[in-house]
């Protein structure tokens, strides 16, 4: 009877053991998961910023999920998404401007022909008759 004992014992043991390897091991990849997150962030950002954008908003329009890390520590697909971003949003990226430089200036102007109000068009129509 003593063996039986013995080895429901051992059994118990071998599963509070694996029971506690288990959340140990889950604790580990959720901190690595963690500074995976922050290091694929930061380096977005880096990444946005040396393309000149120094906003810190147009990081959320990066999906960080689809981006790897790989063996070498590079990131694959941020890239990608940047070309995409500056197709889709080329003023953010100082498309044009020297040196980078974004944002609106006075030589972004258009001419602009005077453009009469409501009012003035009624007077005008009201003194042609």
């Amino acid at each position: 009877m003593e063996d039986t004992t013995e080895k429901t014992n051992d059994i118990a043991a071998m599963e509070s053991a694996l029971k506690k390897a288990n959340g140990e091991a889950a604790h580990y990849r959720n901190e690595r998961n963690t500074f995976r997150d922050m290091a694929i962030g930061l380096k977005a950002e880096r990444t946005l910023s040396e393309a000149g954008i120094n906003n810190p908003k147009v990081r959320k329009l990066l999906n960080l999920s689809e981006i790897t890390v790989t063996e070498s520590g590079e990131l694959e697909g941020l890239t990608d998404q940047i070309d995409s971003l500056k197709e889709d949003f080329p003023e953010l990226f100082g498309a044009g401007k020297p040196n980078g430089i974004s944002g609106a200036d006075a030589s972004d102007k258009r001419e602009t022909s005077p453009t009469k109000s409501s009012a003035e068009k009624l007077v005008a129509g009201y003194l042609k008759h």
